[in-house]
């Protein structure tokens, strides 16, 4: 069975963005935060730093693997027991360490000015913050019934879908609503 962790994969890069989307000098920046909300995480639980030092966490024994171990999670999202295999961990113990280790992830990235957005009106703001720009955002084809005329047929023949579809466009002003094309 193939090692997961961070010192087995971290020489190669093609595996390692695919497992979790992070190239190796991404993941170590975000490790740093991580490791911070980490340890924040262990002195509101009541633990001291040494105490981790005296046992063993397994599998998952260096922070860089518990970074590894929850991004490797989020990015794949295999079933528990399929996460367990694959780090060499019982189910439930897969289980805590995905519970213990989300919200010390969330922490670390809100803690880096990456926190989601999850109110219409903060985006608002957000995107107020960055100056005057046109964003558009695409959407996915939607399928319409075939024109009759031959030009407008090919104006809307999508050679991707084998089909004749249209692609809804949304323009963002910030002064105003979105508006959808």
């Amino acid at each position: 069975m193939a090692e997961y962790s961070f010192n087995a994969l971290k020489s190669n890069e093609k595996a390692f963005v695919a497992m979790t989307s992070l190239n190796v000098k991404e993941f170590l920046g975000l490790l740093e935060r991580f490791s911070a909300a980490y340890q924040t995480d262990l002195h509101a639980r009541g633990k001291r730093v040494d105490e981790t030092r005296g046992r063993s966490d397994g599998k998952l024994a260096l922070i860089e693997d518990k970074l590894f171990f929850i991004l490797f999670y989020l990015k794949t999202y295999p079933l528990q027991e399929v996460l367990a295999y694959s780090f060499d961990l019982p189910q439930s113990v897969a289980n805590h360490w995905i519970h213990r280790l989300c919200p010390v992830l969330q922490s670390a990235l809100d803690n880096m000015g990456h926190k989601p957005i999850r109110l219409s009106s903060e985006l608002m703001e957000r995107l107020a913050e960055e100056g005057q720009q046109e964003l558009i955002i695409d959407g996915t084809e939607r399928r319409i019934q075939r024109p009759v005329d031959n030009d407008v047929q090919r104006e809307y023949y999508s050679g991707k879908k084998k089909a004749h579809t249209v692609e809804p466009l949304a323009k963002l002003h910030f002064q105003r609503e979105p508006s959808f094309i």
